[in-house]
């Protein structure tokens, strides 16, 4: 009879723990899609500081490719 009322007490304990976990799963999962838009947010703009930077870079490369030819014009 006692270990009956231990597996008994066992079994409560575990599902306790299960439906315990089942809910902290399902708090995780309800706020995973403001998390996922979060992070898409963040990976757009850090997309958009990117193309700025290789824009800029573009600009830079552009500025000097012209004054290698204006001073190889001049040069010559």
């Amino acid at each position: 009879m006692e270990d009956r009322l231990r597996n008994l007490e066992d079994f409560t304990q575990i599902s306790t723990q299960l439906a315990l976990e089942m809910d902290a799963s399902q708090r995780r999962l309800a706020a995973s899609p403001l998390r996922l838009e979060e992070s898409q947010r963040e990976i757009e703009e850090c997309q958009r500081r990117r193309d700025e930077l290789l824009q800029r870079m573009v600009q830079g490369v552009a500025v000097i490719q012209a004054e290698s030819v204006h001073n190889n014009e001049t040069h010559s």
